[in-house]
């Protein structure tokens, strides 16, 4: 039943006289109750909304219980409900100017007023609904739980791709590697039409991200995460795995891995466990052996013979944060220094000069896209010197495009390798992989509490080697 104008209107002069009335003074016993009846009335109202694109105005309402209540509607309708969004509110979501209030965000102050205010109500609204941040650059659902998602894969015919990640993906403060696909993966166009058209998706957090704070005393401090490393999962239309893409890797080569996983994914959906094992297994050593064979041609264009790559793993008892930290290039340009003040020595990986080479072969053809370009210009700190900024940001694109690269070299012929090597020998389990990936190759077992980053045979001179264990509720 759809809500009148009178009772709408009746509704809101309810609202109104409840909100005054929270103001009167000798009044606070009736505050709790009015506050509840006032969240009750609106979830009331909107209730009686049927059309997405009316919660989509509702959902930037002036009203914060309106508009919450219209935001939950059109994030549980799906990505129908983030379509009604995006398409209201294109005009802003498109503006390519810097996001609103960022420098007042960053000080901590109020956004005030007017239309920087209005636009960042906007973004905020369409990364609720995503349930991913910064997600006006791919406009893309993801769903937070697999029964869901396994439920929507079944009704569209469509595979799974679930990414594993420390912290949530709705955070900015979520894993190095996981902000980076936010940035340099999703809003990519091909990547972003091919997620959004072909694929239902999914996110799930392995563990909370580890964080560090660097206060100076003065006012001023850093903050960033300190370990942690994320994986693609392509499941069919049933929630089983066929494949996994670790790590970072550019647009092009994350495109033709999903690719591949979707058609084997469509291949095997229907087969029964044993034909379906027999034609996972003749995949993965299929692709084992292609990746062989890349392999050498990449080692024969730089003038080197074929040689099998020494994996780098950690020699005895737990891994340390140093072991794992350097087997992702980008995320490890943004970890290492903080490792450094733990007094946390990182490992040199095996063939790191090799490496090197074939990354400087691959990084010129790397292009960001504009939305990746416009995201990183906007996440800059900014010095006040604009001809340092200019400068300061295309070094750190330039680093950030081999970092890539190297990336996606490391990924694809060590890491990926390894998976198809394990997919060869028999079928996977999602859960067992994934505990597998994490233990074996990111070397951030669950079964070490401190990722690493404890040193109990290091004399720190604090109680406890500084660690220290709150409950949280």
């Amino acid at each position: 039943m759809q809500t009148t104008g009178k009772t709408w209107t009746l509704m809101t002069m309810t609202m109104t006289i409840a909100a005054a009335l929270l103001g009167v003074p000798g009044a606070p016993a009736q505050a709790a109750h009015i506050e509840q009846d006032m969240t009750a009335i609106a979830d009331a109202m909107v209730a009686s909304v049927g059309d997405l694109r009316t919660l989509a105005a509702l959902a930037t309402a002036g009203d914060d219980r309106v508009a919450a209540t219209a935001r939950r509607r059109l994030r549980a309708a799906g990505p129908a409900g983030l379509t009604a969004f995006t398409t209201l509110h294109d005009h802003v979501i498109a503006a390519a100017a810097p996001a609103p209030g960022s420098l007042a965000r960053l000080i901590g102050m109020s956004l005030g007023t007017g239309p920087n205010v209005a636009r960042a109500q906007v973004l905020d609204s369409l990364d609720e609904i995503c349930a991913q941040r910064d997600c006006a650059a791919s406009r893309l659902y993801w769903y937070t739980d697999l029964e869901s998602a396994t439920a929507a894969a079944r009704a569209s015919g469509k595979p799974i791709l679930s990414l594993r990640l420390l912290g949530d993906l709705r955070d900015e403060l979520s894993c190095a590697n996981s902000r980076l696909f936010r940035a340099l993966l999703y809003p990519d166009p091909a990547v972003a039409a091919l997620l959004g058209q072909r694929f239902v998706l999914h996110w799930q957090s392995e563990r909370p991200a580890p964080k560090i704070t660097i206060d100076f005393g003065d006012g001023r401090s850093i903050e960033s995460t300190i370990t942690g490393n994320s994986v693609h999962y392509v499941l069919d239309r049933e929630g089983r795995v066929v494949d996994a893409l670790p790590g970072l890797m550019t647009p092009a080569a994350f495109v033709a891995g999903l690719e591949r996983a979707a058609v084997l994914a469509a291949a095997t959906v229907e087969l029964d466990r044993p034909a379906r094992a027999l034609a996972l297994r003749a995949h993965h050593n299929a692709r084992q052996l292609e990746l062989t064979q890349a392999w050498n041609r990449e080692l024969d264009a730089i003038g080197q013979g074929p040689r099998q790559l020494a994996r780098s793993r950690a020699v005895g008892g737990q891994p340390r944060a140093g072991n794992a930290a350097p087997l992702a290039a980008s995320k490890a340009a943004i970890e290492v220094p903080m490792l450094g003040i733990f007094g946390e020595d990182v490992a040199p990986l095996s063939d790191a000069e090799l490496f090197d080479r074939l990354a400087d072969r691959h990084s010129a053809d790397l292009q960001f896209s504009p939305a990746t370009l416009t995201l990183l210009a906007r996440q800059q700190w900014r010095s006040g010197d604009a001809a340092r900024d200019a400068a300061e940001l295309g070094q750190a694109t330039t680093n950030l495009r081999r970092a890539v690269a190297l990336d996606t070299l490391r990924n694809e012929y060590d890491l990926h390798r390894t998976i198809h090597g394990w997919f060869g020998a028999g079928d996977q389990e999602l859960e067992a992989l994934n505990r597998r990936v994490y233990d074996e190759l990111f070397l951030t077992p669950r079964s070490d509490p401190w990722l690493g980053l404890a040193a109990p045979s290091i004399y720190s001179g604090l109680d406890g080697g500084g660690r220290r264990v709150q409950a949280r509720l």
